[in-house]
């Protein structure tokens, strides 16, 4: 399993990832630790989407102020 950067997690997701990663390790089927591994990737996945979107708005908001 790969080790993501945690950087744009909320501490409330870096909860659920550490408790999903020892869920991982405590799993008794393959089908098991795959779940839990997908559901890792969506929260980071999310995170990830969660900081561009507010760079962009960033952004946006740069060009607005600019045209002011």
């Amino acid at each position: 399993m790969l080790h993501r950067d945690d950087t744009f997690l909320t501490p409330e997701e870096k909860l659920l990832v550490v408790k999903l990663r020892e869920e991982t390790f405590n799993a008794l089927t393959l089908e098991h630790m795959k779940f839990y591994k997908e559901e890792m990737e969506k929260i980071y996945e999310q995170a990830e989407r969660r900081e561009k979107f507010k760079d962009k708005m960033k952004k946006m908001e740069g060009k607005i102020q600019s045209l002011v």
